[in-house]
């Protein structure tokens, strides 16, 4: 069986700006949320917006030397680290997180990292699992009760999801569903969680708010 092992704590996240209604009222709509970043702990975090770049180095240009992000490769099975320097993030920096992925940060100290771009007006969004394991997050900036997703209706016996909360908390997949207490759980904006599938497969999300 493949391993995954990562020190991480709690997710601190605001809400994106629009997120408590479900009609967007323009298809230019500018969403943002802060992610606070506690001193040397790893926070698992996802980008929600369109629009503006999404590279390690702009993404998180306001982190001080000796920040990381992990990146996982779900080819490989490992993760990408790549750590801030006095001169930035260097060529490392021109990697990606995408919408309906996600990736650890790490600080040395104390600090928030904003996201914001264009709220995301597709009617539907994929998302891919692989053999193994894959860091994804829902592609829109609403929180979702994660057994509403199509990653969670589309699962296979067997399929696992992982979350962070001060440890690593696990609900899998079985004959009968996914177990009772996953309809405990919720995916928060700006939240990416850990899924092990025992076969390659796509989800597809429909877009939770109207646009008009």
């Amino acid at each position: 069986m493949k391993k995954y092992a990562i020190a991480a704590v709690a997710i601190a996240l605001s809400s994106a700006c629009f997120a408590q209604t479900s009609v967007v009222s323009s298809a230019n709509i500018v969403g943002y949320n802060k992610i606070t970043c506690p001193a040397d702990e790893y926070v698992l975090v996802s980008l929600d917006f369109e629009g503006a770049s999404n590279t390690v180095s702009s993404l998180f240009s306001t982190l001080p030397q000796s920040s990381q992000v992990l990146i996982w490769d779900a080819g490989s099975q490992a993760y990408t680290t790549i750590t801030k320097t006095r001169g930035g993030w260097g060529t490392a920096g021109t990697n990606t997180i995408d919408i309906g992925n996600g990736a650890f940060v790490k600080s040395p100290s104390a600090t928030n990292v904003f996201f914001a771009g264009d709220v995301p007006t597709a009617t539907n969004s994929s998302i891919s699992v692989v053999d193994g394991y894959a860091v994804v997050a829902f592609p829109y900036p609403a929180d979702v009760a994660f057994t509403n997703t199509a990653l969670a209706k589309n699962a296979s016996s067997g399929d696992k999801v992982s979350v962070w909360n001060n440890g690593w908390t696990t609900y899998s997949r079985t004959r009968g569903g996914w177990e009772s207490a996953t309809t405990n759980l919720t995916i928060k904006v700006g939240q990416a969680v850990l899924f092990e599938a025992g076969a390659n497969a796509s989800a597809t999300e429909v877009m939770p708010y109207s646009v008009d």
